[in-house]
């Protein structure tokens, strides 16, 4: 048997679900996709709108029997979320093996974590990259120099400021910063508003797309 055979065989992984849907939220919204959704968390956001996936849990499935359901469904996109995909080391072997069956592949990141392994896959992959207010907006140095996106929640803490960082000013530059009001909240749709036009006047365009799965009360 080969030796990739064996890995995609043996390795187990802390599955929460698989589904089909549209990606609702960031720069790729819309896109008909697969959700990985890997259990287990390192933060503890209080608006977090999947409370379920936050604990760590003993289950575990293998990735082959994972890649068997996915190649049931039609998406070629799948989403790595969470939880926190980062907390699981055998995210490099799960988007390893997802690239090599012709998957674009998105990771769903707080950008806190990360693992060395990464380096040999993180060029080919779309990184949704969400700084925290709980973990003070920080973010590693490795996840920033892969990201492709920065999604900020507008909550009652997101301030200019923390969009202004200087870590985070190249995205702001380069027009790759979303603003998604917490939960679909009016008040936070008009904070998020009012940021964008703070940011306009100097010079920096940001987006502000809600949660759009939920506007249409889909998973």
């Amino acid at each position: 048997m080969l030796r990739d055979k064996i890995r995609k065989t043996d390795t187990l992984i802390a599955l929460s679900e698989l589904y089909e849907s549209i990606q609702g939220e960031g720069l790729l919204v819309g896109t008909p996709s697969i959700f990985l959704r890997l259990q287990g968390c390192n933060l503890r956001c209080p608006w977090c709108d999947q409370p379920e996936s936050l604990s760590f849990s003993d289950r575990k499935v293998s990735l082959e029997e994972t890649l068997k359901e996915i190649k049931k469904l039609l998406p070629r996109h799948v989403v790595i979320t969470g939880g926190e995909p980062f907390v699981h080391k055998e995210l490099p072997l799960i988007v390893k093996a997802l690239l090599e069956e012709g998957y674009s592949v998105q990771i769903e990141t707080n950008g806190t974590l990360w693992i060395p392994e990464m380096e040999s896959y993180a060029s080919h992959v779309h990184i949704t990259c969400s700084p925290k207010a709980v973990a003070r907006f920080y973010v590693h140095p490795k996840i920033l120099s892969y990201a492709r996106e920065l999604k900020f929640v507008v909550d009652e803490e997101l301030n200019e400021e923390a969009l202004k960082r200087e870590e985070f000013l190249p995205f702001l530059k380069k027009g790759v910063v979303v603003l998604q009001p917490e939960s679909n909240k009016k008040e936070m749709l008009e904070k998020a508003l009012n940021l964008q036009r703070k940011l306009l006047k100097e010079g920096y365009s940001v987006r502000v797309i809600p949660q759009v799965h939920k506007c249409f009360d889909l998973k």
